[in-house]
């Protein structure tokens, strides 16, 4: 059954007869006579009811034009969706808390305003976790610590950020000694963060009295303020929870590498809305 056959049948139906159908379709009335002939026999169903020079659907017609008509309207629906010069599509993005919480707010106000044609989805995940779900096709773009170097990937700069080693107040220097006796705040394995964390222990020496994974940077603060343990935590964080009367003191530590976040992409990707995504952001 050809799409075409169903137009121009709900043609005749909604004109009334083939001659008003062929002039709103633009073509001669055999044709259409013909492809009608051609769909009641595939259908093995009268659709009219043929008196003179008069056509009356038949209650199958009507059954028929109920569910054509749907198609029909889809048909010429879908075939608009990029007839216009704003852009369309479904965009899955992956990012890191810190990029969503610090660094994304206004770059997506501004990416909505420019951009309502699209509908974005935005998943939060932890840096493995997001480079496994770009490699399997599940996220078109994310935001994660880089740069990433893979044959199939790609990444660009989005934001500067770094850890730092943020402990109570009251503790006058990061040594192991000072450390010893408090806990070490930290994500899970699947988090680059933890990753950085675990080398900067085996380079400084510290032991810690207990490693918790708390996934909450208010909770991490809220345990610090109290002088319970310490964490290494991204500083666009750190300056947020500063503007909130908490007490801690931080500084970047030997062995605490840089953090920054990277958009990555897959180098065969071929839709502009990954590039128009990057460019909006950053203006």
């Amino acid at each position: 059954m050809k799409l075409s056959h169903l137009g121009y049948f709900c043609a005749v139906v909604e004109q009334g007869t083939i001659a008003a159908a062929a002039t709103q379709l633009h073509c001669v009335p055999s044709n259409i006579t013909t492809r009608l002939r051609e769909l009641e026999n595939q259908l093995g169903v009268a659709l009219f009811n043929r008196e003179k020079n008069r056509l009356m659907t038949t209650p199958e017609g009507r059954l028929l034009y109920r569910n054509a008509k749907k198609m029909v309207d889809l048909a010429a629906e879908t075939k608009s969706l990029f007839s216009s010069e704003c852009n369309h599509g479904v965009l899955r993005v992956g990012a890191l808390d810190v990029a969503l919480a610090n660094h994304l707010p206004t770059g997506l106000v501004r990416y909505r305003r420019e951009a309502p044609g699209v509908e974005l989805h935005i998943r939060p995940e932890h840096s493995l976790l997001l480079e496994r779900l770009l490699m399997d096709g599940e996220l078109d773009l994310i935001l994660t610590d880089g740069p990433v170097e893979h044959p199939l990937l790609e990444s660009r700069l989005a934001f500067r950020e770094k850890l730092l080693a943020v402990t109570p107040n009251k503790l006058n220097t990061i040594t192991p000694e000072n450390l010893s006796n408090l806990e070490l705040y930290v994500f899970g394995q699947t988090c680059h963060y933890r990753q950085q964390v675990d080398r900067w222990l085996a380079i400084s020496g510290i032991l810690p009295r207990a490693i918790l994974e708390i996934e909450s940077y208010p909770s991490i603060f809220a345990c610090i303020n109290e002088g319970l343990g310490f964490a290494c935590i991204p500083e666009s964080y750190v300056l947020k929870f500063s503007q909130q009367k908490y007490d801690f003191k931080s500084e970047l530590a030997h062995g605490l590498d840089s953090s920054d976040i990277y958009f990555v992409w897959r180098k065969n990707q071929q839709s502009p809305l990954i590039e128009d995504f990057i460019r909006i952001i950053t203006s």
